[in-house]
Order: C-alpha cells, then structure tokens, then sequence
C-alpha cells in the first residue's frame, strides 16, 4: 500500500537574519538614486516580531479577499507556518524549453495587473515570490512595509518593475522586443481591468520614462569598466532598458504581434 506523501509546509522564525544597517542603506540609496522614494521606515529592518506579524496579518487579509496567498497554519508571534502554493517562477522558467517561457512571462504580468486592479500591492514581486501551480499564481513575501508610507500607485508600479527586473535572465535571449511584450501585457490587463471599474491606472510609461535616465547612467557606468562590460548581468541590464524605453516611447502600446 502506498502512502501518499504529504503536501509541504513552511515556518519562517524571528530568528531568521535580517537586514544589516549597511544593507538597509544601500537599498534606500539606491532606490532614491533611481527616483523611487522608498522611506527609510520601510527598509529598515530591526524588529523581527514585527516583521513577522506584519506578514502574518497580510497573509490574512489577502486571504480573506480571495487572494491566492500560501494559508496560514500556525502563528505564535515567533515563528509563522504556512501551507505551500506550488513551485516558484523562477524555478518553472529554469525548467522550461525557452520557446515556453515568454508565454508563460506574459501570464505572469497580466496576473499581476489584475492583482493590482483588485486595489492589491505585493512589495516583493520577483519571480523567486511568485509561484504557479499548473492553474493559478499565487505569491509568497509580504513582509516589506512600503505602503501606506509610499502611494499605492507608486508601489504598484515599482512591483511591476521588480517582476520584469526579476526576469532579465529569461527575457535576455529574446531581446528587448521580449521585455516589451511582457510589459504590454501587463499594461493591457491593467487598462482593461480599470476600464472595467471606471478607474484610471497608474502611468506605467511615465514612470518607465521617469527611471530611464538614472538607469541609463547605471548602464553607462557599469559598461565603462572592463570588468564589467561583458558581464551576463550588463547584458541583460542593457537588454531590459532598451525594451522598457521601446515600451514606454510607443505609450505601453504594442503595434507588432505579440508571441504571447
């Protein structure tokens, strides 16, 4: 007779290591280098039990709005244990043939415009946070604080940033037309989604435009030592910038076929 293996969990303690003061200043400068106004409240992490409940008390919430988030099994204000929500992104894309990626890229964005639509914000939507299990996304992390300190608006862009940042490894083969057509296919369900409810959705190409610049100066600085200047991680900075530029001077709009 064959026991069926059971589904796996997983605890998360305040004893896990948490931001150093030197990390913490590092991804506050950098994000007001780029124009992002992280607050400082938000990636300062000193209080490892209220980091927990924080992510504790979003689980819940998410939950209970019909979100798909890992459950909540057990929380005792030390460690928090939750059930599992399928394999992640990162690792699916790493698994799948490369003609299977980009669809599967575009789906991710366009799941996570109507996670936004839904008046939502993750704070942590790389690849590594979002999971699929065969039918659904789910997402995993909630434990950086950046809203209400930061407009929602402005949170939400920056998550649809982190994802299409997060993917620059599988997105590079493809070129910058790749990168275009991940981000159009957020920008049309977002757009199609706020139609829906009468609202207005936060100017993705204005805030692509607003970051260009800055992040061309990194690209400039990180080409101009030799070192660097062939590295996989330029590469495929450079390959990401020139396809948020091509998205953001065509208005998010996409005027050749899409392969998603």
């Amino acid at each position: 007779m064959t026991t069926a293996t059971p589904p796996p969990i997983w605890t998360k303690t305040v004893d896990r290591p948490l931001r150093s003061f030197g990390q913490s200043a590092g991804v506050w400068l950098f994000a007001r280098l780029m124009g992002v106004p992280v607050p400082w409240c938000a990636v300062r992490q000193t209080d490892p039990e209220a980091l927990l409940a924080y992510e504790h008390q979003r689980l819940l919430a998410l939950a209970a709005a019909g979100e798909a988030v890992p459950p909540v099994l057990a929380f005792d204000g030390r460690s928090l244990t939750t059930g599992d929500v399928g394999t992640t992104l990162e690792r699916l894309l790493h698994r799948l043939p490369e003609d299977e990626r980009l669809p599967l890229m575009c789906a991710a964005g366009a799941d996570l415009a109507g996670f936004h639509a839904r008046g939502h914000w993750h704070g942590g939507a790389q690849a590594r946070n979002l999971t699929w299990d065969g039918t659904r996304f789910a997402r995993i992390d909630f434990e950086e604080p950046l809203h209400p300190a930061m407009p929602l608006p402005t949170v939400q862009l920056y998550d649809a940033l982190q994802l299409v940042m997060s993917l620059a490894r599988f997105l590079e083969p493809f070129g910058p037309q790749a990168v275009r057509t991940v981000l159009s296919a957020y920008q049309r369900a977002r757009e199609a989604a706020a139609a829906g409810a009468g609202q207005t959705p936060p100017d993705l190409p204005g805030f692509i435009r607003h970051l260009l610049p800055r992040l061309r100066a990194v690209q400039r600085v990180a080409e101009s030592l030799p070192r660097l200047r062939r590295a996989r991680e330029v590469v495929r900075l450079c390959t990401v910038l020139d396809g948020m530029a091509a998205f953001a001077a065509a208005d998010g709009l996409t005027s050749s076929p899409s392969r998603c």
